[in-house]
């Protein structure tokens, strides 16, 4: 589908690529997340999580092919690339797991999930004049709150134990 002239199309292409690489980002910590603490309390709900940012992700990739516009596959490597440098920061016990590690990890993983709120909104509200379906931008930025819930029930979970000596890794 054609982008409107009504709509500037190298600032939707900017626009939508900048949240594309940050939801790149997002979702790779997501998917580790789920996949580390899957056999612990917060993994099932961090599963659902990752589940979500993942189609997510592939409506936003798939909506950036739909309305013809490239995607910078450099911005997306860089946003995978800075994932895995995250990883690599030594959690302050050595070799041993942290308790802080899964906290601050639920901290960064809910500033992803606020920051796009504000492109289900924009695109919302561009939905007529891009042929999208406003309904269904109107149902993801809902969604948002069900998943900073979310977020914030594990993130409660955490505290406790986060920053207590001779803690040993989640739950």
């Amino acid at each position: 589908m054609p982008v409107p002239p009504t709509i500037d199309r190298g600032v939707l292409r900017t626009y939508l690529a900048d949240h594309l690489t940050g939801a790149t980002a997002g979702l790779g910590r997501a998917t580790r997340m789920a996949e580390v603490y899957a056999d612990s309390e917060i993994g099932p709900e961090l599963r659902r999580l990752a589940d979500e940012i993942q189609e997510e992700h592939d409506h936003v990739e798939s909506l950036i092919d739909r309305l013809d516009l490239r995607q910078p596959r450099v911005l997306r490597l860089a946003a995978k690339a800075a994932e895995v440098v995250a990883r690599l920061k030594p959690g302050g016990r050595g070799p041993y797991p942290s308790p802080m590690t899964p906290m601050l990890e639920v901290e960064l993983l809910r500033g992803a999930v606020n920051a796009k709120v504000g492109m289900w909104e924009a695109l919302a509200h561009y939905a007529d004049e891009l042929g999208l379906d406003r309904a269904d931008y109107e149902r993801r930025t809902a969604a948002v709150d069900q998943q900073v819930a979310t977020l914030q029930a594990l993130h409660t979970q955490l505290v406790p134990d986060a920053l207590r000596p001779g803690q040993a890794g989640v739950l």
